[in-house]
């Protein structure tokens, strides 16, 4: 009786795709054109009676690769398992830049996320929140740096969890660590172009000075 299912299911898929005009199941399972313009001139009553005779003309040889079941049911979790991180990312406050970043979300994309999630319209199209407290800051970064190994998707949810701040915060904290680490390398940098513009002039006086003796 199985057999018999799968092979009415097959007879069924082909007959809806010569309605298509697609014959390429067809000619891949053997079919001649003989065979196909038949079965496409075939009455409803004509047809059942063939079904019940497919067993007869369709042999069905299943087998399962594992390796890649296992593989698919693998991508499956994967899949659930960001889909679930995406709607708490946006739960906690994640702006649209970020889900842009992490995900490829175009607006309408993000805004439509947010409107079937029953999302509050603070900051709907990823505007700049507040930023943290000097303590909330810190409290982040250092949350942050201890879950380095987590994938960035889930750092950012577990580092706001955790810190007790919305993902908007941790975004605002990490950019203003980042325009600060900027402004150290800018110094840095002026500093040593002083030091070796001042090196540069007391030799120049130095030289002047020898030549003059």
């Amino acid at each position: 009786m199985e057999n018999q299912d799968m092979t009415i299911l097959l007879l069924q898929r082909m007959t809806q795709q010569f309605h298509e005009a697609d014959y390429e199941c067809a000619l891949r399972l053997g079919l001649d054109w003989d065979e196909i313009r038949v079965l496409e001139e075939l009455s409803l009553l004509d047809f059942h009676v063939l079904t019940t005779l497919s067993p007869h003309f369709i042999r069905i040889d299943i087998q399962i690769d594992h390796a890649q079941l296992d593989l698919a049911l693998r991508r499956v979790v994967d899949h659930k398992r960001s889909q679930e991180i995406q709607q708490r990312l946006l739960v906690h406050g994640a702006p649209r830049h970020l889900m842009s970043r992490l995900y490829g979300w175009i607006p309408q994309q993000y805004r439509s996320q947010r409107r079937m999630l029953h999302l509050d319209e603070e900051f709907p199209n990823g505007g700049r929140p507040p930023n943290p407290t000097l303590t909330e800051e810190e409290t982040i970064l250092t949350h942050w740096d201890h879950l380095a190994d987590l994938d960035l998707a889930e750092r950012y949810l577990e580092t706001a969890l955790a810190a007790k701040v919305s993902v908007r915060q941790v975004c605002r904290a990490l950019s203003l660590r980042e325009e600060r680490e900027r402004e150290a390398l800018g110094a840095t940098a002026s500093v040593r172009l002083h030091g070796v513009a001042s090196g540069a002039h007391s030799q120049s006086i130095s030289s002047m000075t020898n030549r003059s003796r």
